[in-house]
């Protein structure tokens, strides 16, 4: 039941868009809402409990006063509620960890000779910024990699130009010696246009202007400007280079994916710009563990694009979210243009949105078991472990099995490892299975046990020989799946000989432990460390399994097409896969591409994309 202040207010809530705000018994804002009508969303949460969430039911019980902001459209409050989430930071809404201190690259266009700065605040003032990068690690990266490229000053305040000797910079080829007369203002500001279209991405311009430049500097014979500006060229040339399965996409687009587990939440942000690949930025989200994918997508744009620098007219999801016309209509008002938000369902959009949330799960797992990645919660899930089920050490290396199949086509097994809490995919390992045909996960199961189990070396200890990653012995085996896949995988252990080598098995219903030699489930409660550890290496045994028989699904596919083909033999065939690898990516391809990637002749190339193009492949 609501609280006396909070039952008269409900009663004085209009039917009118805004934001609503709901305080704790100490004042504090905890969580941050919009509504088209603030009447029947607010009412919503204090009437029948049935179908609320249990973060929402623990939300409930701590509200002890709520107020509202009325605004003129729900656009209005769907912006209000970004900017209130992001200032007061409440602790049941998803948001942006350490958020107010993102760091921007700055250039003070407006200076004589601008300079390029790191700052973790945005004004609104004349100059450009870039950002926000997730990390000041990210942005210096960000910004080694432009000093590398071109040379600019790196002094603040106002220039001297009248000193008779360069500084160090200008030594060691970083800076190009304004304050000494060594480059022209007019060349300078050149230099700075260049880095403010490296920066938004538009590195084909850069790369074209530094060679019409070098071959004008050639032809009058300034061979040393020539050779400084060729080595620019190929600098800028290394970095734009296409990302793999970006080669079908045109333009500006922003690719997001999300990963969670039951520490937080991690949202990558993949930037393609002129087609090309500008980076990656994965952020933490904060309060996002009862929450579903959509939700944390929602809260993130939010706050992502109300800080960001730019906004590219298209926006690719891997879940849909909610207010996505709403958000769409926010974003283009912000641009100045059109932008569209679109969740790929089929095509090379999908295959490079999926690709994202790999690379998004795997760096999720590989910060550890908790989103925060603390050292301390990995060393209490093995000490929790060796306890509960009674091994004679803590667990060190941890390998986790699964299965990936469609009705048995394509089916493939899983090994990955963990070393002390933390992913080694140096030692991951991926299965074809070869013997079984049908559905039949069990016995897939029990090939993959037993090649595995076939490569375990019996090193005695103390004999200082060096364990290579297929030789060495675990001490936990994980399998996924109930006491079924247990008792298979007990039983090809005990077949190797390999006894001393623990198994345990993890059902996804309920969350289940179940241990060998053991009838009850092991003691592991929800949000245990124990638990989490071994859910992160279920959960990521599942993916890198998943993702094997996808990658094996679209080679299996492209093949298929390219067997009709006159010409096009087992060496080419070969090629096609490398190069492209998804059907999709290579049917979206033009007949140049396919040709250069595939080393192919023009004539052979042109047969292969009107093979592509034909009904029913």
């Amino acid at each position: 039941m609501p609280t006396e202040s909070v039952g008269r207010k409900l009663e004085l809530l209009p039917a009118a868009p805004g934001v609503y705000l709901f305080r704790d018994a100490a004042g504090e804002i905890i969580y941050v809402g919009k509504a088209s009508s603030l009447r029947n969303r607010v009412k919503s949460y204090f009437g029948s409990k049935t179908g609320l969430s249990t973060k929402v039911l623990r939300l409930v019980e701590a509200v002890a006063d709520l107020e509202f902001i009325l605004t003129g459209t729900e656009q209005q409050a769907l912006v209000l509620e970004a900017d209130l989430v992001r200032r007061h930071r409440p602790q049941y809404n998803a948001r942006l960890k350490d958020d107010k201190s993102f760091p921007y690259l700055r250039i003070d266009v407006e200076s004589t000779w601008p300079t390029v700065t790191v700052t973790r605040r945005r004004l609104n003032d004349a100059a450009l910024y870039f950002g926000p990068f997730s990390s000041a690690r990210s942005m210096r990266q960000t910004l080694r990699l432009t000093r590398k490229v071109f040379r600019f000053r790196v002094c603040t305040g106002p220039l001297n130009v009248n000193r008779s000797r360069p500084c160090l910079n200008y030594h060691i080829g970083l800076c190009p010696g304004p304050c000494v007369g060594a480059v022209s203002q007019e060349e300078y500001r050149r230099t700075i246009d260049r880095i403010v279209l490296f920066l938004k991405g538009r590195r084909r311009e850069v790369l074209d202007a530094l060679t019409v430049e070098m071959k004008a500097a050639a032809a009058n014979l300034d061979f040393e400007r020539a050779a400084l500006l060729r080595d620019r060229a190929q600098a800028v040339e290394m970095v734009t280079k296409r990302h793999e399965g970006v080669t079908a996409l045109r333009g500006d687009q922003d690719i997001l994916a999300v990963a969670q587990n039951a520490g937080g939440a991690l949202v990558e942000v993949f930037s393609v710009r002129d087609g090309r690949a500008l980076g990656r930025e994965d952020f933490v989200i904060e309060g996002a563990g009862d929450l579903s994918p959509s939700e944390v997508l929602r809260s993130f744009m939010l706050q992502y694009y109300g800080a960001a620098s730019s906004i590219p007219p298209l926006v690719l999801l891997q879940h849909a979210v909610a207010d996505g016309r709403l958000i769409q209509g926010w974003l283009c008002e912000s641009r100045g243009s059109a932008v569209r938000i679109v969740v790929p369902r089929q095509g090379v959009r999908l295959h490079l949105v999926q690709t994202v949330a790999d690379d998004v799960a795997r760096e999720l797992v590989a910060r550890g078991v908790a989103a925060t990645g603390e050292p301390s919660l990995r060393n209490d899930g093995l000490r929790q472990l060796k306890e509960v089920l009674g091994l004679p050490s803590m667990p060190e290396r941890i390998e986790g099995f699964d299965i990936s199949t469609i009705h048995g086509s394509q089916a493939v097994g899983s090994m990955v490892v963990f070393e002390r809490g933390v992913p080694r995919p140096s030692d991951y390992r991926r299965f074809k299975i070869r013997t079984v045909s049908g559905q039949d996960d069990y016995a897939m199961m029990r090939e993959v046990l037993q090649r595995r189990f076939a490569r375990m070396e019996r090193v005695a200890p103390g004999t200082g020989r060096a364990v290579r990653s297929w030789a060495a012995s675990p001490d936990l085996v994980l399998v996924d799946g109930g006491r079924g896949q247990l008792g298979v995988a007990i039983a090809v252990r005990d077949a190797a000989g390999a006894s001393s080598v623990r198994v345990a098995s993890l059902a996804k219903e309920h969350e289940i432990v179940f241990f060998e030699k053991r009838a009850a489930p092991a003691a592991l409660p929800e949000g245990a460390p124990g638990l989490l550890l071994l859910q992160a290496v279920r959960d990521e045994a599942h993916r890198f399994a998943v993702a094997y028989h996808r990658n094996l699904r679209d080679a299996s596919a492209v093949a298929s097409v390219l067997d009709g083909i006159p010409g096009v033999g087992p060496r080419r065939k070969r090629s096609l896969l490398v190069s492209f690898g998804s059907l999709e990516v290579l049917r979206s391809a033009g007949i140049d591409e396919i040709a250069s990637r595939g080393h192919l002749p023009r004539a052979l190339a042109e047969r292969v994309k009107d093979a592509l193009s034909t009904p029913g492949t």
